[in-house]
């Protein structure tokens, strides 16, 4: 094999005609496309949305780094550690004990999450635009299909070198080396160096300012971005950039245009849900005004991407205490048909019985479809944010209260102004009630609220708990970084990142 190969160099050539039964979307495409409408089925395919950032089992060992979740003792010491769970990881990541991962093997996040990725991306992006004598018509249909790979791939790329790049520092070089910036389609070209975060965050703004004008306002399936998809992206960006006016900006943008049709038209009112099967709600379906509510087309989904769903159950985790106490359970409608009490993990191993009786744990993943792109709650709590961080504090607490409609019990006291610090407070809370617990949402939340010091939100440290054993990792560390595996860095010597030699 040549230094070069990031990733299996046979990705496009086995893929690009998979249908995509997971996103119910079925593309043509074709081997070796030659027009536009070929690269724009390319887009469609269902590894580009499937495996962000989850393994081979849908989870997402970054949710175990976090406050939001905890193990039991029958969970953490039996059912992944005795028994050798086949994503221990999730384990080893919960008690801070690196590599979380098995160096020595294929790492999800990395080669079928975001580089996999890359080859429809880069594809696409090379392919379109090397087609010629295209008509005026055919031009703008083309730009379009750049525009959107290119935010897709800018999105994966800055999940990516946060997830392997340490705290970024506004106002800092953050001249850590993370990953390489691919954006060439050719397997055969030598590979960039490694971008530091800073110029990887350059890179991602530029991918995303370049697509912009292009953007289509309606895109067919929401793993496709559209413009408001974009201005979303945008508004994250600038909450790690700390640039809260930008936030507001493209945050606001993006919903004014998505809310045009009306606020019902992208939010569930939890008001009107029932169950279908009230005698078993822990098995019951829930009742909503569509049929939509566990489809990935949900109103609710602006961008999505394939997430931890399972994370909060007893076959993996709990929620922690700290967030069960987040929620206003008489009135908070969220609490009511996702946080739900059940039989949690029991066994008997050698001789010793492991029962956690009745727990209260996290149906959502199971009565809804969660995205780990954007919904547009979370693009009204972004806008929120931006205008708490800008001390415009009536709209933040407007743009929260409209949402609490939707989540809380009608006739449930909204909110009102206090100060700048309670404000933000108290629009971070509702991003946490909000986001799901899994995955990687929050896990970046810490690493960007940690460089807050002194603030009721940020934290340094985060302490786990197994039975009696008490496990602590520090956010602005290596215990918040991901590493390389052996076989990207074993093709890659130029990048002088020795291999890692520890035992798993």
């Amino acid at each position: 094999m040549k230094q070069h190969i990031l990733i299996l160099s046979t990705i496009l050539a086995t893929s690009l005609v998979s249908c995509s039964k997971f996103l119910d979307v079925k593309p043509k495409g074709k081997l070796i496309p030659t027009e536009v409408a070929d690269f724009d089925h390319l887009l469609d395919n269902s590894n580009i949305a499937q495996w962000a950032f989850v393994d081979n089992n849908n989870g997402c060992n970054l949710g175990y780094l976090t406050d939001n979740l905890s193990l039991s003792e029958g969970i953490g010491n039996i059912s992944y550690k005795a028994n050798n769970h086949p994503n221990i990881d999730r384990y080893w990541a919960y008690v801070f004990r690196q590599p979380y991962k098995n160096p020595a093997t294929s790492d999800y996040f990395w080669d079928w999450g975001t580089y996999r990725s890359m080859a429809y991306f880069n594809n696409v992006i090379e392919g379109v635009r090397a087609i010629p004598n295209q008509t005026a018509e055919n031009q703008q249909y083309a730009k379009r299909v750049v525009a959107q790979a290119l935010v897709n791939r800018a999105w994966s790329y800055f999940i990516s070198t946060m997830v392997y790049g340490p705290v970024y520092k506004p106002g800092t070089p953050n001249d850590t080396k993370t990953i390489p910036y691919v954006i060439s389609a050719d397997v055969g070209a030598q590979l960039p160096d490694l971008s530091t975060q800073a110029q990887a965050f350059d890179l991602v703004s530029k991918d995303i300012q370049t697509a912009l004008p292009d953007m289509p306002d309606v895109t067919n399936w929401p793993s496709r971005p559209n413009k408001a998809a974009a201005q979303a992206l945008l508004a994250y960006y600038h909450l790690f950039t700390q640039k809260y006016d930008s936030v507001v900006y493209y945050a606001n943008l993006a919903w004014t245009a998505a809310s045009a049709g009306g606020t019902d038209k992208i939010i569930y009112n939890y008001n009107s849900f029932s169950w279908t099967d009230p005698n078993n709600i822990v098995n019951s379906t829930i009742k909503a005004p569509d049929d939509f509510l566990t489809a990935a087309n949900s109103r609710e989904n602006l961008f999505y991407r394939n997430l931890d769903a399972g994370a909060g159950r007893s076959s993996s985790s709990y929620p922690s205490d700290e967030v069960i106490a987040l929620y206003d359970q008489a009135n908070d409608l969220r609490f009511k048909y996702f946080f739900l009490t059940a039989p949690g993990y029991k066994t008997t191993y050698n001789n010793v019985t492991y029962d956690d009786g009745n727990r209260i744990q996290y149906y959502r993943g199971s009565k809804s479809r969660m995205t780990a792109g954007f919904t547009y709650p979370e693009l009204l709590l972004m806008r929120a944010e931006g205008y708490a961080r800008t001390n415009q504090l009536a709209a933040a607490i407007a743009d929260l209260n409209t949402l609490r409609r939707y989540r809380y019990k009608t006739g449930t006291p909204e909110l009102t102004v206090g100060s700048q610090v309670e404000v933000i407070q108290q629009v971070l809370d509702e991003r946490r009630r909000e986001l799901p617990l899994g995955s990687f949402k929050r896990f970046l939340d810490l690493k960007r609220f940690c460089t807050e010091t002194g603030k009721p939100w940020s934290k340094t440290k985060i302490t786990h708990k197994i039975g009696t054993e008490i496990h602590e990792g520090t956010i602005d560390s290596k215990d918040f970084i991901l590493t390389i595996s052996n076989p990207v860095l074993k093709f890659n010597p130029q990048w002088n990142i020795p291999l890692d030699g520890r035992a798993f």
